[in-house]
């Protein structure tokens, strides 16, 4: 076991050990199971060797009575052993759970850029419940196996211990099959659960883009592959149970062997008089008690190592990575006026994507940001926002240092409506209110005829409960810019960003989303991340990025006159005007 790995063994154990009564609980399970089991062969021997073939008849129906006694014990305790276990488990897979996912949801932005989303959602998933079923139920059962074997083997050493020695001759070429043939059958599984995921991800992957597939007339190479990994795990899961049929009979013949030795070896002995027949009968039980266990521990060590393995990647993920800090001062009663101070910041350290930004957004005022791709404008709403920290510098919100704000605090007073908006499965009126669940459904209405878009919502074939499907697909990207900019209302921010997206809107869901977006950022701070640079014609001011510097502020027909980068960048992109169309739209 690797440092990391005991480490992180400790604290599962930690973990464990929190659930103090359920813990006692399937200890004690454990420990009486385990007495009532090593007893009951001993009581058996005792009512044959005393009760029967000494003619006791007198104490006979004492030792019946004792042995059932036993056994009925010995199946409380399974139930309670097996199920407080289950019990036990679940708790602890939910503690996993919860905490990867909060972690999930703590940790700043970058922490993301070095997973995939399909290994977070495994981490979360499958990995935890492995660790689950191997390190926690499977440990629990491991103990008990071995105070089982330990137990049966001492018990035999009393009762004789020749006949041990002889029952032993068969443990070695046992541990030898399992260790060969549980390795391959492990991994032949594994085999199994990898090609099964990977059908999965074919399908998830089909789904999630079955317009590209239609489209692009892709149908029968799809089908092609999932055929081709369907066959795959056909043929691995027919592998895997040839194992596994030769496997687990193969280790019954040797306990089978275990058993005729005993009988062969404890009769001969009987009939020399060294043996009673009560204590033989008892053998044969105690040797099913010592070759069970012996094949459940060596199955388990693979087991055991696949789990330790996803023990690493959930602590890897839990340990990884900065963890948003929520401390800090509260603001009261925002103005919503914006400093950056010398600002520069870098995603990677030596690469500066803002380079001392300085700019000053007063309250109410609405601000356009534009630039080419990879100027930093959505650095600087992301910082405003607190998903990362200045590299130098700092950022203001009326007047206060924002790093010294509690991070739910500050985004309280922002609303932020990104270029591809997210919507949550559910309703119309679920996602507008997500940001006020307690908000009725007058005052979502109220909020969407503000806007204008209230005859648009009522003519979802639902209306406001107009399920939107998963990530919003029922909707299109210009309705679901719509549900946004109406959340954002309802929420009723000082502060607005708008990460503008027109272009791939018709002309009327673009007349609506500009009226929509002046109603929304009417007396209110506004930031706008302008794609298309007439949309900074109704802004109060346009602030142009390039290379991460403020290169050009002004009105909109103040920049046009200067004909300088935005000039450029305005010509370029409606391209094709003339000279006078360019002076008539400056001023």
């Amino acid at each position: 076991m690797s440092k990391a790995s005991t480490v992180a063994f400790r604290e599962l154990l930690s973990l464990v050990l929190t659930f103090r009564l359920d813990v006692a609980i399937v200890s004690l399970a454990i420990a009486f199971g385990s007495i009532a089991m090593l007893l009951s062969p001993y009581v058996l021997s005792l009512t044959i060797d005393r009760g029967i073939v000494g003619a006791d008849y007198a104490s006979l129906p004492m030792y019946v009575g004792l042995y059932v006694l036993l056994v009925v014990a010995q199946w409380v305790t399974q139930v309670v052993r097996v199920s407080r276990t289950e019990v036990l488990g679940q708790k602890v897979l939910s503690s996993l759970r919860e905490a990867v996912f909060r972690k999930y949801m703590s940790t700043t932005l970058d922490f993301y850029q070095g997973y995939q989303v399909g290994d977070l959602v495994s981490r979360l998933v499958n990995d935890t419940s492995t660790v689950n079923e191997a390190l926690v139920t499977g440990l629990l059962n491991v103990i008990g196996d071995l105070v089982s074997m330990l137990g049966s083997l001492a018990i035999m050493a009393y009762l004789s211990p020749q006949l041990t020695l002889a029952s032993l001759v068969t443990v070695p070429p046992m541990v030898l099959v399992a260790r060969v043939f549980g390795g391959r059958l492990r991994r032949a599984w594994r085999e199994v659960r990898e090609r099964v995921s990977r059908l999965t991800s074919i399908v998830e992957e089909s789904a999630s883009g079955i317009e590209v597939v239609k489209s692009f007339g892709l149908e029968d190479s799809v089908l092609l592959r999932f055929e081709r990994t369907s066959r795959e795990v056909y043929s691995q899961t027919i592998r895997a149970s040839v194992l596994a049929g030769l496997f687990f009979p193969l280790m019954g013949v040797f306990s089978s062997v275990a058993v005729a030795v005993v009988l062969i070896y404890g009769g001969y002995l009987c009939l020399s008089g060294a043996l009673s027949i009560g204590v033989l009968v008892a053998f044969t039980q105690y040797v099913n008690r010592l070759t069970g266990p012996i094949n459940d521990l060596v199955f388990m060590y693979d087991s055991l190592q696949t789990a330790l393995a996803a023990l690493d990647r959930i602590y890897e993920v839990l340990k990884s990575g900065q963890v948003e800090s929520d401390e800090g001062i509260d603001l009261v009663d925002v103005r919503g006026e914006v400093l950056f101070d010398h600002v520069w910041f870098e995603y990677v350290p030596g690469i500066p994507v803002l380079k001392d930004i300085n700019l000053t957004i007063r309250s109410g005022e609405v601000v356009a940001l534009v630039g080419h791709t990879g100027a930093g404008k959505t650095t600087m709403a992301n910082l405003l926002m607190k998903f990362y920290e200045p590299t130098r510098g700092r950022i203001l919100v009326d007047g206060v240092d924002v790093r010294n704000v509690r991070r739910s605090s500050l985004r309280r007073f922002i609303s932020y409506i990104p270029q591809e908006t997210f919507l949550f499965p559910g309703t119309v009126i679920d996602n507008i209110r997500i940001v006020k669940p307690e908000a009725s459904i007058e005052e979502v209405i109220e909020v969407c005829r503000r806007l204008g878009i209230h005859r648009f919502v009522e003519r979802l074939p639902n209306g406001y409960y107009t399920d939107v499907g998963e990530v919003g697909k029922r909707l299109s990207t210009g309705e679901k810019q719509l549900i946004a900019i109406a959340r954002a209302l309802l929420k009723d921010s000082r502060i607005v960003i708008v990460d503008e997206a027109l272009s791939s809107v018709d002309s009327e869901t673009e007349e609506m989303l500009k009226k929509a977006i002046r109603e929304l950022l009417r007396g209110r701070t506004g930031i706008v991340i302008a794609h298309r640079l007439t949309t900074a014609r109704d802004c109060d001011r346009v602030v142009v990025l390039a290379d991460g510097r403020v290169v050009e502020q002004g009105t909109f027909s103040e920049l046009l006159a200067k004909r300088g980068v935005f000039y450029s960048m305005y010509v370029s992109q409606v391209g094709g005007v003339g000279e006078a169309t360019v002076v008539q739209e400056a001023r």
